[in-house]
């Protein structure tokens, strides 16, 4: 990020300023944000709506920008208040780097509130894409697999439709550059509809005008009876992320290479597993050098259910899938090995 900072413009909006990725926050309304991350690609993200009032009738509230000492990462918190009604709070949390966002969205929803509806928003993407694939939320435990891509002609199409939110959405743009969007960890949290019951979740991607555009209804009520009430409101939060550029070649020249699967049974979301890693990543510390790179091949995610790894062990069954904790944890790593001049990167495993 080489010290980028976020500013405050004279026309209330904050973004990041220096060369390269380009990001507005308060834009196209309180909260959401303009992302460009290379020339010729816009992602703009889409209001929620808590009940009936939408994101943009909200009153700017938080804003406190952070910055990594090395200048490497950027973050930035958010709130916003919608007065109306019985009055609700949304949040966001924004992680930037060169090569990604991380975000974080949060609803505060007094008991007071009826959860008759709550939108989440979504995202709409801009520019030249040649091709897409979409990465189906699995029925069953085990390593997601990616499916080959499909052309992208543009024209007004529904591309999906479901109560579980994709994995993930790829893209390949005209001039060969890749971009992908990734819910977090916590899809139990995207699809929450079923265990509150009396509702529903719908999550649609669809081409319209040229763009691809994301919307995530995470609940709508459908009350069993007539006399059924709505649920009261709850907090809810979810977790996603957009990357781009090209993944490390597994080809590479690399100081050291962990075949992640060959030596931890678990998804990488139980504690064992990141016990393992972080272990792995100190013990290279000492050694590290300018130039060096270390990779950790994994096998494109894999998807779990198992509570006791999210440290809910009287759930029984959570939903969860371990790539985005994968990058989390890269991230982690990542600034302690700068320190030395060092990086680490995830590259595909043999099975990916």
């Amino acid at each position: 990020m080489n010290y980028r900072q976020f500013e405050q413009t004279s026309d209330g909006l904050w973004r990041l300023g220096g060369e390269g990725v380009g990001f507005e926050l308060d834009k196209p309304a309180a909260g959401l944000f303009t992302l460009t991350p290379f020339d010729g690609l816009t992602i703009t993200s889409l209001e929620a709506v808590p009940g009936e009032y939408p994101e943009s009738m909200a009153l700017a509230g938080l804003r406190r920008p952070h910055h990594s000492d090395d200048g490497e990462e950027v973050s930035f918190d958010s709130e916003s208040r919608i007065p109306f009604g019985i009055p609700t709070v949304i949040t966001h949390r924004y992680k930037l780097d060169d090569a990604s966002l991380a975000v974080q969205t949060g609803f505060e929803l007094p008991h007071a509130f009826e959860l008759r509806s709550l939108t989440a928003g979504g995202l709409r993407f801009h520019g030249p894409i040649a091709s897409y694939a979409i990465v189906k939320t699995p029925s069953t435990e085990g390593v997601v697999k990616e499916p080959a891509m499909t052309p992208f002609d543009g024209s007004d199409a529904e591309l999906y439709k479901g109560a579980t939110p994709p994995l993930a959405i790829l893209f390949r743009l005209a001039d060969g550059r890749a971009v992908r969007f990734e819910t977090g960890k916590d899809i139990w949290r995207w699809a929450n509809a079923a265990r509150i019951g009396d509702g529903a979740s719908t999550f649609i991607v669809r081409s319209e005008g040229g763009d691809l555009i994301c919307t995530w209804s995470l609940y709508v009520f459908s009350p069993s009876g007539a006399e059924t009430p709505p649920p009261p409101g709850r907090n809810w939060n979810i977790t996603w992320s957009i990357q781009w550029g090209d993944p490390a070649a597994s080809d590479a020249k690399y100081a050291d290479v962990l075949d992640l699967r060959a030596e931890c049974d678990e998804c990488a979301c139980a504690q064992a597993t990141e016990n393992y890693l972080k272990k792995w990543v100190r013990t290279r510390l000492s050694s590290a050098k300018e130039g060096d790179v270390f990779a950790i091949a994994i096998d494109g995610g894999r998807f779990c259910r198992r509570a006791g790894h999210l440290d809910r062990g009287r759930k029984k069954d959570l939903p969860h899938w371990d790539l985005p904790a994968l990058r989390e944890f890269a991230r982690w790593a990542n600034r302690q090995l700068r320190k030395s001049g060092a990086e680490l990167v995830l590259i595909p495993g043999k099975d990916a």
